[in-house]
């Protein structure tokens, strides 16, 4: 029997799931968003898989609709709502606040978090009309900008954002010497130092060349995400 539109058979869910493959044929398909699918799942999931609040998605409706859930702000009912990389998750009866995260097996972890803080990876820029300034980010977001903050902004540079004040906290410019998260290939799950970069003009991707722990490797410059200036600055994520 084939599946509907509204779940994934598990042996084809993307690896970054935190889901068993066995004993249960089907898994809750996300509503369509922005995140793309490898790098986010449905709240059930979250709830259910990866918090055991719940053991049966019946129970997981039960708690969306009554213990306030917010992710990245912005408050949830519906259990297919995709959550995504560097999603702020927050459960307002139990006091629970994460960020989506992957693990070094590229498995979706949460990492606990303290404020209202997402970090935004920078995918685009755009002039709209009436001489607005818009920064459109890898999760779907779009903020508007001044012009300082645009022209100081280029693509996979990562936007902090306050989206409680609704207002950017700063700016990580993607540059050696900064640090990243690495959340896709060979190294994902791992921070590391930014050392040097190889820029192919369109020809094939850039690579960065990194330092994680005393180790030197390269990756795709996609693959990057700045979380801060200083190694001191990746212990939020620990």
């Amino acid at each position: 029997m084939a599946s509907n539109s509204r779940h994934l058979k598990r042996h084809s869910m993307p690896v970054s799931w935190p889901i068993k493959r066995k004993n249960i044929n089907f898994i809750t398909r996300p509503n369509p968003g922005s995140h793309k699918r490898d790098y986010a799942v449905a709240l059930v999931v979250i709830l259910r898989d990866v918090l055991g609040h719940a053991t049966t998605t019946k129970e997981a409706k039960l708690i969306a609709h009554t213990s306030e859930i917010f992710v990245n702000g912005k408050q949830v009912k519906d259990i297919k709502t995709p959550v995504g990389i560097f999603d702020i998750v927050e459960i307002k009866k139990t006091s629970e606040k994460y960020i989506v995260l992957f693990d070094e097996l590229g498995k979706i972890k949460l990492t606990p978090s303290k404020d209202n803080l997402i970090y935004l990876k920078v995918s685009g820029k755009t002039q709209l009309p009436g001489k607005k300034l818009q920064l459109n980010f890898m999760n779907g977001f779009n903020v508007l900008v001044d012009e300082k903050v645009f022209k100081s902004t280029s693509v996979n540079d990562t936007v902090v954002y306050d989206f409680a004040k609704k207002k950017i906290s700063s700016v990580l410019n993607l540059a050696e010497k900064a640090y990243a998260y690495i959340f896709d290939g060979n190294f994902k799950g791992k921070f590391a130092e930014i050392t040097g970069f190889t820029h192919y003009k369109g020809v094939t991707r850039d690579t960065v060349f990194i330092k994680i722990g005393k180790e030197a490797h390269s990756t795709a410059k996609d693959y990057c995400y700045v979380v801060g200036n200083k190694a001191e600055d990746i212990k939020r994520f620990a």
